[in-house]
């Protein structure tokens, strides 16, 4: 019989603790994307791991979950008060191996530099023409979030795109989900001399996006993601929905320190498409645009708010791993 060597040995240990990640995708491609996001921020973190569970065909990111992963993995919950570094640092420690991410992590603190992901989700192949400096482009969230199907997104109002056009300067144009539907209606009637661009799909649409010059973004992680990855001179954004600390303080998708950002204040809302919902989208509104030390203010009281949540989560994170490895 053939004795394992020392070194034999010490290998086949290395690779037993390799940390692993089961990604449990959630919603639309946007959303995936920033699951990816935070699994690299982890592994660029613990110095390495696996991630696998993904599927993302636009970017050709796909891994299926390995026969061999645990039945019992350490479950990632908590949305979006997951945090890359506390589970790098359990990673580091030997306490985990094997991880289930169920939650989102939408916080900024959970990225890396915007620059490390060019090569990930690279489309120089794609043919799709950003716009110059002459053109803003509106991105427009419509389909199924015009109904009530979640409170913290919803249209932008029309009063923020007035807002936007009159200090720009720049013609409009409107891309993403236009359609046969109350706020695309609206658009083309309030704005009839400007240019509208249906969708092309959700990889032509992203890079368009990343591709153009000034961008308004709509309250969507699809829209914020190209904005934030582009090389886009300026990035105009409603402080509204899920883009909004007051409205979901355990959210952070504001790069304050970013000089490509304007900020807009905006109405508080919670969207139902009540009838009253959709007037208030025509109603005029004053949006402040915001320097970076009242954004800074704003997150940090969203800090605040929800400090005993995050000091709760991760207790119970540390104790879980270490009942793990007693």
């Amino acid at each position: 019989m053939r004795v394992v060597t020392q070194r034999e040995h010490q290998d086949r240990k290395s690779a037993d603790m390799t940390a692993r990640m089961m990604i449990r995708p959630l919603g639309n491609m946007g959303n995936q994307m920033l699951q990816y996001m935070f699994a690299l921020s982890v592994r660029d973190q613990a110095g390495g791991m696996e991630i696998f569970g993904h599927d993302i065909p636009f970017w050709n990111l796909r891994a299926p979950v390995p026969a061999d992963f645990s039945p019992r993995p350490f479950v990632l919950r908590g949305q979006h008060y997951i945090d890359a570094t506390q589970v790098a640092r359990l990673i580091r420690t030997g306490k985990v191996r094997d991880f289930d991410m169920r939650g989102l992590g939408f916080r900024m603190s959970n990225y890396g530099a915007r620059q490390r992901y060019d090569a990930v989700f690279d489309a120089g192949t794609v043919d799709a023409a950003g716009y110059g400096p002459e053109h803003i482009v509106f991105n427009v969230r419509g389909a199924e979030i015009l109904d009530k199907k979640h409170h913290d997104y919803g249209p932008v109002p029309l009063s923020f795109i007035d807002r936007i056009i009159e200090t720009s300067g720049a013609k409009p144009v409107f891309m993403g989900q236009l359609g046969d539907d109350f706020y695309s209606r609206q658009l083309r009637q309030r704005y009839a001399n400007s240019i509208f661009q249906p969708s092309r799909g959700a990889l032509i649409d992203f890079e368009i996006l990343r591709r153009s010059h000034q961008i308004a973004i709509a309250v969507s992680t699809f829209s914020w993601l190209a904005a934030w990855l582009s090389k886009a001179r300026i990035i105009h954004v409603p402080l509204c929905g899920v883009l909004d600390p007051r409205q979901r303080p355990d959210i952070d998708l504001l790069p304050e320190n970013d000089e490509r950002y304007r900020f807009y204040e905006c109405a508080p809302r919670r969207w139902t498409a009540s009838a009253q919902d959709i007037e208030e989208l025509w109603a005029p509104y004053d949006h402040q645009q915001l320097n970076s030390t009242q954004i800074q203010q704003l997150k940090a009281n969203a800090r605040r708010k929800t400090t005993m949540t995050r000091t709760w989560r991760q207790f119970k994170m540390n104790a879980s791993a270490n009942l793990r490895f007693a």
